[in-house]
């Protein structure tokens, strides 16, 4: 299985919460990571399991993906109630398992001024987010 076909399977059953098909996608040493908040999940029960708790009625929809040789890069449109958010993420296969993945959770805010003659301000094409 290419790595694309193995990071579409892994975005494909998360999206269906089908966990049983997700935790086949991933390596046992799988490793998560969220930078922005230094937390680590190590393992496949623990991922799958954070996975399946996750709170409230969410959605993903995948907007792009990018793969090169066992790397993938990918951002996702994913909604939580009525908050959009874009999650960005950086995925590695080894022997057709996901074995690392790193998810990135970028917030909207305001652009320092003094470029407002260069720019317009409107909704992106892909990849939304909810603003305050």
């Amino acid at each position: 299985m290419s790595t694309r076909d193995v990071v579409e399977r892994y975005f494909e059953t998360m999206r269906r919460r089908d966990w049983d098909a997700f935790g086949e996608v991933l390596a046992d040493d799988v490793r998560y990571e969220l930078p922005q908040t230094r937390e680590v999940i190590s393992g496949k029960a623990k991922y799958v399991a954070f996975n399946r708790e996750y709170p409230g009625d969410w959605e993903l929809t995948l907007t792009r993906l990018i793969v090169d040789g066992a790397t993938a890069a990918g951002s996702m449109n994913f909604r939580v109630g009525e908050q959009d958010l874009v999650g960005l993420v950086f995925l590695e296969v080894r022997d057709g398992l996901v074995a690392t993945v790193t998810d990135f959770w970028p917030e909207p805010y305001e652009p320092p001024a003094g470029r407002e003659h260069l720019v317009d301000r409107e909704a992106a094409s892909v990849d939304r987010l909810s603003v305050p």
